[in-house]
C-alpha cells in the first residue's frame, strides 16, 4: 500500500505510520525505547509530545491524518496497566488492546510493552483467547475510521497486523469481562481429565465430590501459581501426594497436587506465574497430572469460574 500522508519525524527519530501506510521496518530497535517514565527522561517527553499531538489530531485542530507512533518500554517493579497508563496520558484500554493484555495482572514486571501516542482500540486480525473473542465481536470490522498497520511485537518476535479504532474504548461488557480478578492458568498447557463435582474415584471407584480439577500433563511440566500469594502449607497427603497452598487476597486460597517435586518453600511470597513445582503423580493417582483446587472462605468453588482458559491445550 502507499503512504496516506506524511508528518516530520520528532527528534527522537520515531517512524509515524499514517492511515493505511505502508508497515513500520522489521526489527525490535525499530521504536524508541523509553527507560523511565519520568519528564527527567527526553525519550518520554518527546513520547508525551506525540501523545499531545495524537491528541490535536483526534480533535480535528490539524489538517493531516493520524499519526500512528509506537515507544516501548519495560515494566519495572511496583508498575501496573493503571499507573503506566495514568503516566503516558493514554487509555490503559489502548495498551492492553495493543499489547494483549486480557487483564490488568497479565502485566508483570520485565515485561517490554509497545506503548502508541494514539488513543484508540488496537485490534488483531484474530482472537487469541475469549477476552479478545468478545473484543472483536464488539465492533465493525468495516468501520472506515479504522487505522490497520503492521509492526514487529516485542512479546512474540514477529510482525503481526493491527487494526485501530481512534479515540474508542472498551464498551461495558467488555470493561467489566477485563477488571474481573481471575487466575491464569497453572500449566503450559494441559487438559482437564476430570472436572469439579461428583464423580468416580478411579483409584477407590467410589462416589465422591471431586473438590478442584485434574489437567493431564507430562510428569515434570512446571507448575505455576495461579495468583500472587504467599505459600500456607507444603508437604506430603496420602492422596494429594506432594502438594502446595497458597494463601491470596480476598480470603481465596488455591492447592497443586500429585507434584513430582516442589520448588518454593514456607511463607515465601511469590508471583502469579511463578514456578511452584513440577507435574507427578503422588499420592493417590492414576498418571502424571495436576490436581488444581479453588477456595474461597474455605469453600471449595468451580476453578473454571476463576481461572482463564481451564481445558487449555
Amino acid at each position: 500500500m502507499s503512504p496516506a500522508g506524511t508528518r516530520k519525524p520528532s527528534a527522537a527519530a520515531f517512524i509515524v505510520l499514517m492511515a493505511l501506510a505502508i508497515p513500520f521496518r522489521a526489527g525490535a530497535a525499530e521504536y524508541p525505547r523509553i527507560p523511565s517514565l519520568a519528564p527527567s527522561d527526553p525519550v518520554f517527553r518527546q513520547y508525551s509530545d506525540d501523545v499531545s499531538a495524537a491528541r490535536i489530531a483526534l480533535a480535528g485542530k490539524r489538517a493531516d491524518p493520524l499519526p500512528i507512533a509506537l515507544y516501548t518500554y519495560r515494566a519495572v517493579a511496583g508498575d501496573t496497566l493503571f499507573t503506566v497508563a495514568a503516566r503516558c496520558s493514554v487509555p490503559y484500554d489502548a495498551i492492553a488492546s495493543l499489547n494483549r493484555l486480557s487483564a490488568p495482572g497479565d502485566l508483570a514486571e520485565g515485561t517490554v510493552l509497545v506503548l502508541p501516542a494514539l488513543p484508540g482500540l488496537y485490534l488483531p486480525d484474530d482472537a487469541r483467547g475469549s477476552f479478545e473473542t468478545m473484543l472483536l465481536s464488539s465492533f465493525d470490522p468495516d468501520d472506515p475510521s479504522i487505522v490497520s498497520f503492521s509492526f514487529h511485537d516485542p512479546s512474540t518476535g514477529e510482525r503481526r497486523a493491527v487494526h485501530c479504532i481512534p479515540d474508542a474504548l472498551f464498551d461495558g461488557t467488555v470493561r467489566a469481562w477485563f477488571l474481573t480478578p481471575r487466575y491464569r492458568f497453572p500449566l503450559p498447557s494441559g487438559v482437564v481429565t476430570s472436572s469439579f463435582g461428583m464423580r468416580k474415584n478411579p483409584v477407590t471407584g467410589n462416589l465422591v465430590f471431586h473438590r478442584g480439577v485434574d489437567l493431564a500433563a507430562p510428569r515434570g511440566t512446571p507448575v505455576y501459581a495461579c495468583a500472587d500469594g504467599t505459600v500456607k502449607s507444603v508437604g506430603e497427603d496420602p492422596v494429594y501426594g506432594k502438594y502446595v497452598i497458597l494463601l491470596h487476597e480476598g480470603g481465596k486460597e488455591s492447592l497443586y497436587g500429585h507434584l513430582s517435586s516442589i520448588k518454593i518453600e514456607l511463607r515465601e511470597r511469590v508471583k502469579s506465574g511463578s514456578i511452584l513445582g513440577t507435574v507427578g503423580s503422588t499420592g493417590q493417582s492414576t498418571g502424571p497430572h495436576l490436581h488444581f483446587e479453588i477456595h474461597e472462605n474455605g469453600i471449595p468453588k468451580d476453578p473454571a469460574g476463576f481461572i482463564k482458559g481451564t481445558s487449555q491445550r
